[in-house]
């Protein structure tokens, strides 16, 4: 009977762990100046995918840099061959999915894909960063060009 209640006990704990009254997230306070494992935030922040077949490129972030709540962000997709960057994707599939690696959950909100009328251009809405904290978004793109995948780090403040 205390194995039960000490399960009890832990698991309502944990449950605890990521709520609050606030409808934001958790109060806990963040400071992301000690944060060394997000990226420096810029517009035009570009990152090779991890199989070297797209170029992804940070365009716009509302707001800038990001912050707590609903963010929207247009990437623009390239193709890649041998380093070198190539023509924009059109015609991709992508999955967008907000971590947060240090609490083991994702935002909660499904992330809408909106091609733009620039070609590799896409909108991603509403990327939701309820709580401070170092959250991973991941992109998941499936193209005529290949399939290929980039995370982007960044440290959200109380």
């Amino acid at each position: 009977m205390r194995l039960i209640a000490f399960f009890g006990l832990a698991l309502a704990l944990a449950a605890g762990a990521c709520t609050s009254n606030d409808p934001m997230g958790d109060d806990e306070a963040v400071n992301c100046a000690e944060e060394t494992r997000d990226d420096d935030f810029v517009v035009g922040l570009q990152k090779s995918g991890q199989n070297g077949a797209i170029n992804f490129t940070l365009m716009t972030a509302t707001p800038a840099p990001p912050l707590r709540g609903d963010n929207t962000w247009v990437v623009q997709l390239n193709s890649m061959s041998g380093g070198v960057v190539g023509a924009p994707i059109t015609g991709a599939a992508m999955t967008v999915t907000p971590y947060m690696p240090d609490h083991g959950h994702p935002s909660g909100k499904t992330v809408l894909i909106e091609a733009m009328p620039e070609a590799g251009q896409y909108q991603l809405a509403p990327i939701n960063f309820h709580m401070p904290s170092l959250w991973e978004t991941t992109l998941d793109v499936t193209s005529p060009g290949g399939n290929d995948n980039v995370v982007f780090r960044f440290c959200i403040p109380s």
